[in-house]
């Protein structure tokens, strides 16, 4: 089967523009949540981070992995997983493994084990040993862009070291340099970051076909992953004919951060309906409220745009002026307290690291809008220390805090809307806020059945908990004031939901 037919039996066809090279069309309609295509990696690595908690094969976590007793370096969550994935390739990446440690040379990081799987795989499938299929052969690889010409001389060079590296641990596998090379400028530009259901980053992996979508920063689907495997679902409906867009970066942004983004990892200068906004009176407000600095006049909910460098600068509603250097001397000083949080936070000091991160806020809501996403990022990490703190009630006025300005940096479909409605919920609901907690969780699951699926087990979760704070919320209407039809006290509640702490 060509890739052609197989993404005409998914609804989809590829089409070339001018300017964006390959398109991912849709070839039918397709409805909010729907999937729009699934895909196993053709190569992928864990992170650091999860290698010790995680399966190598299915990326699942697990409290009891075992590790491979040849090579030492990678785990498996069952004997079904470290079979597959011997069959698959371990095999051979073992075998060179095994070697490294034996020459006493450390095992190669993540970034470069994932070129190194490429190969080997590449090498099985030309050999004959595993099969190929539409989505799964080395040519979808080869037809992803490199950007080589684009890349500077200084990663080309770091990319040329590796590729030495890469050719020692593959030996007796021949491979071209310049190739190899091509493969780190490849997946530099197209391979995904693998994320668990929250959006916690896990490993990286490369998609060919999932790549071939293009990129907006008001995209029509998202990106998730079961595992490894990459899905991608409809956020709304998508008529026929319709380019399906993803997003490649961080949407919580002004135009000019985004920009500057996806130029630098990806080489093109965004034209979406939401760039294209960026010098409209109706772009330049967003841009202010995300980025900039809050009007002077207390009566003016209006933003200053930052990143000027006269003295003064005007709110974009009001036209009042501000002190732009004294915004940045604070702004400057906020920053400072920030890193210190965040180094306390990395040494598990959240004690320490919610005292910097109040610090920051306080002179962050003096000098930032209310939407800003400085202080929406800064309250959501005081919304997470104060719950490893068990501090529910000051995490539930941080949460709350936050969704304001999660729904004006995302859309109000966006599956990390969801997810903090979802905090929103559990912690009015470990609280004894049973209304409150069904108005939060009917929101994210609205929400979050359609970007994970009604069968994910997030929205399995998250329907259990609904469904206990419903039965709550009636008992109390009937009984106004009565005992709980549970006898939960916070600890106990949080014992049935440690999942809260995300």
């Amino acid at each position: 089967m060509t890739l052609e037919k197989f993404l005409l039996d998914h609804g989809l066809r590829i089409s070339v523009d001018d300017t964006k090279g390959r398109c991912l069309i849709a070839n039918r309609v397709f409805t909010p949540g729907e999937l729009i295509i699934s895909q196993e990696p053709y190569s992928s690595v864990l992170d650091i981070d999860s290698e010790r908690r995680r399966c190598d094969n299915c990326f699942n976590l697990s409290s009891n992995v075992k590790r491979c007793s040849a090579c030492k370096s990678v785990r498996y969550c069952c004997s079904s997983c470290q079979v597959h994935a011997w069959k698959q390739q371990h095999k051979s990446e073992c075998q060179m493994l095994v070697k490294l440690i034996e020459e006493k040379q450390r095992t190669p990081p993540p970034s470069l084990r994932l070129v190194v799987r490429l190969v080997i795989k590449r090498s099985l499938q030309q050999s004959g040993v595993l099969s190929t299929k539409a989505d799964d052969n080395f040519e979808t690889v080869e037809a992803l862009p490199t950007h080589y010409s684009e890349t500077q001389e200084e990663r080309l060079v770091s990319y040329a070291q590796m590729a030495n590296l890469v050719k020692t641990i593959v030996d007796p596998v021949e491979v071209d340099l310049k190739e190899v090379c091509q493969l780190f400028c490849r997946i530099a530009c197209n391979a995904h970051t693998i994320c668990d259901e929250e959006f916690r980053p896990v490993g990286t992996g490369l998609y060919p076909v999932i790549s071939i979508i293009n990129h907006s920063c008001a995209p029509n689907t998202v990106l998730l992953f079961n595992g490894k495997r990459g899905i991608v679902r409809a956020l709304q409906k998508i008529e026929k004919g319709t380019e399906v867009t993803v997003s490649y970066v961080e949407l919580a942004g002004s135009t000019k951060t985004r920009q500057l983004a996806l130029k630098e990892q990806y080489y093109f200068v965004c034209q979406c309906k939401r760039c294209r906004k960026m010098e409209t009176e109706e772009g330049i407000i967003e841009d202010a409220i995300l980025e900039g600095y809050k009007c002077p006049v207390q009566q003016c909910n209006g933003a200053v745009p930052s990143g000027r460098d006269q003295p003064g600068s005007q709110c974009v509603t009001c036209g009042s002026g501000c002190d732009n250097k004294k915004l940045k001397r604070s702004e400057s000083a906020a920053n400072k307290l920030l890193e210190e949080a965040n180094l306390a936070m990395r040494s598990r000091d959240d004690g320490q690291a919610r005292l910097l991160f109040e610090k920051t806020e306080a002179i962050q809501k003096e000098i930032f809008h209310v939407h800003s996403v400085h202080l929406m990022r800064t309250r959501d990490a005081l919304m997470k220390v104060c719950m490893s703190l068990n501090d529910w009630q000051s995490a539930l006025r941080y949460c709350l805090l936050t969704l304001p300005a999660y729904e004006r940096a995302y859309s109000v479909n966006s599956p990390l809307v969801g997810l903090q409605y979802f905090s929103l919920g559990k912690l009015h609901w470990l609280l004894g806020n049973s209304r409150e907690a069904v108005t939060a969780l009917t929101r994210a699951k609205g929400i979050l059945s359609v970007t994970h699926g009604s069968g994910s087990s997030l929205v399995r979760e998250l329907t259990g908990t609904l469904q206990e704070a419903t039965l709550e919320a009636a008992y109390r209407s009937q009984i106004p004031g009565g005992p709980e039809p549970m006898s939960l006290d916070i600890t106990d509640r949080f014992k049935h939901h440690r999942s809260l702490k995300r």
